[in-house]
């Protein structure tokens, strides 16, 4: 499975009709898939307690309280234009207000299904004309090639994740060709050329 390129994903968000309360549920959705590497379960299980907007206002920083794998919870930085798009989203009147209720309902309130949210973007990509796969699971590979990319520490990574070994983690990473290839040009013996 590989990620995708921030250029495809951001093709994919960009097709999307936020002209709508629907749409802008839908590419916020995305967004939080992609930004923060959820589990498409874990995005259907999200209530409105579940975005803490208190955290750090002034910074524009925010919790999201995740419900992983096995009832584990994890607590994920939400910043920058995703708090923003959080916090609009929230204040817009067709948003639910109840605290215990689905974070992104349907028409009658009930959580959006994994189903409705893969057929939907499968369509977006469609429409985006984007020639390579993306679905919720690979957008969640391309969070983990990007945070390592990033530079952010691999034990960092699988908390994010919500994995308990490392090797599962390692299993979201790709590292990209371009990122291998300046590495093996790094090599050298004795301060030397490799082949002489």
């Amino acid at each position: 499975m590989k990620a995708v390129s921030a250029e495809e994903a951001f093709r994919l968000l960009a097709v999307v009709d936020r002209s709508t309360w629907f749409g802008r549920r839908d590419h916020l959705m995305f967004s939080i898939l992609w930004c923060l590497g959820l589990r498409i379960s874990e995005l259907t299980r999200l209530q409105v307690k579940s975005f803490e907007s208190e955290h750090d206002p002034a910074n524009r920083i925010a919790l999201l309280r995740v419900r992983g794998k096995n009832k584990k919870q994890r607590a994920l930085f939400v910043v920058d234009s995703l708090y923003d798009a959080l916090c609009s989203y929230l204040e817009d009147p067709c948003s639910p207000k109840k605290m215990d209720t689905p974070l992104f309902p349907t028409k009658k309130g009930k959580a959006v299904s994994n189903n409705r949210i893969q057929k939907l973007m499968k369509k977006c990509v469609k429409n985006a004309a984007i020639k390579s796969t993306i679905t919720p699971h690979i957008l969640r590979h391309t969070f983990a090639t990007e945070m390592y990319c990033q530079g952010v520490p691999f034990d960092a990574i699988q908390v994010m994740m919500g994995h308990e070994k490392k090797e599962e983690t390692s299993l979201y990473i790709h590292v990209p060709d371009q990122m291998q290839k300046d590495a093996l040009e790094k090599i050298t013996l004795g301060g030397g050329e490799l082949w002489l």
